[in-house]
């Protein structure tokens, strides 16, 4: 029998590298431009989806934001268990975002963001 090196492709993805408020960051980010694509795609002014639609979108919504927080090596229940707490300091948010321009930019562009203290978040 011949044994073959594993591959690193082989190996199971680990989340990058990172602090915990940088990591809801870049989730929030991902989150709040993937529902944007979404509805944006239901058309202009749709409000509330016909009522037979609803369960569908729903599902829908709760995938995207699974696969999201997933590759962060995060469930959605841990993810929104901690969000607020990690949004809590608006100070360290904004010194981070701060420091990182290029999510800053992307952040500002959110329609929605934060743990939901005040404001409404995807995910919730």
């Amino acid at each position: 029998m011949i044994l073959l090196p594993a591959f690193a492709a082989d190996a199971p993805s680990k989340p990058p590298k990172m602090s915990e408020l940088e990591r809801y960051v870049r989730i929030q980010i991902e989150i709040g431009a993937a529902m944007k694509d979404f509805f944006a795609k239901m058309g202009p002014g749709v409000v509330n989806p016909p009522p037979d639609q609803r369960e569908s979108i729903v599902e829908q919504v709760d995938e995207t934001i699974t696969a999201i927080v997933k590759k962060y090596g995060l469930t959605t229940e841990e993810y929104n268990r901690r969000k607020r707490e990690v949004f809590e300091d608006d100070k360290a948010v904004e010194a981070f975002l701060t420091s990182h321009p290029d999510l800053k930019t992307q952040w500002d562009a959110l329609p929605f963001k934060g743990g939901g203290h005040g404001q409404r978040s995807y995910g919730e």
